[in-house]
């Protein structure tokens, strides 16, 4: 049986949200005060003790690992953390194979381990967010990492950001949100790929999706 092709996304936004400015702005001003729970610091702390003041290399929302494997395979000297929400996908991972020494998988909230790992001070060396949650509808736009509070905490954990989506408007949102605080021009790529690194990406290339690439080196 062919696999099935996944469906183009739909939203009524034509491009980058109107209000995105405004809250990349406003985030910028203050940092999130949301507590964050225990169980995320019980995480953190597995995580801390595994990079031991190791160069690390983040998967985040890695769903079931497939592209941190490759990412433990390619960077055999770095440790590479791979973060999920849901430990059912993080389940899938043995269908990999075996797991690389240097990789840890870790069911966590992104939001909370970002704000954690800022504080330690990691030094991070590549941070993937393959396919994130697109959020198409307008009024979804602080659901997109780019309009959420957590941005400027993420690209102050520096290293070389790589985002991935098949959605064109997100690309554009991401590099001119990164751009704002940057101070400076990101910019979009086409990606032309004849292998894939996470299940997301087989489907959409199969179904013959248009992908972009944003790729900055953080301060």
């Amino acid at each position: 049986m062919s696999e099935c092709k996944s469906s183009q996304i739909e939203s009524s936004q034509i491009g980058p949200h109107k209000n995105l400015v405004k809250l990349v702005h406003k985030y910028q001003q203050s940092c999130m005060q949301d507590s964050i729970p225990k169980h995320a610091y019980s995480a953190f702390e597995i995580a801390n003790q595994f990079v031991a003041g190791d160069t690390v290399v983040l998967d985040s929302g890695c769903g079931t690992a497939e592209s941190s494997y490759r990412l433990a395979k390619q960077f055999p000297d770095t440790k590479v953390i791979a973060i999920d929400k849901s430990i059912i996908r993080l389940q899938r991972s043995h269908t990999h194979g075996q797991q690389p020494e240097n990789l840890l998988l870790l069911q966590a909230d992104c939001i909370h381990m970002w704000r954690l790992i800022q504080q330690a001070q990691w030094e991070i060396q590549k941070h993937c967010l393959f396919y994130p949650n697109p959020w198409p509808k307008p009024g979804h736009l602080q659901r997109r990492w780019h309009g959420h509070p957590i941005f400027p905490t993420l690209v102050a954990l520096g290293g070389v950001l790589i985002m991935r989506t098949n959605w064109k408007i997100y690309a554009q949102e991401f590099a001119q949100a990164l751009g704002i605080i940057l101070e400076r021009p990101v910019a979009i790529a086409a990606l032309s790929l004849n292998d894939a690194v996470t299940p997301f990406e087989r489907k959409y290339l199969h179904s013959e999706h248009s992908l972009y690439e944003v790729i900055a080196e953080l301060d």
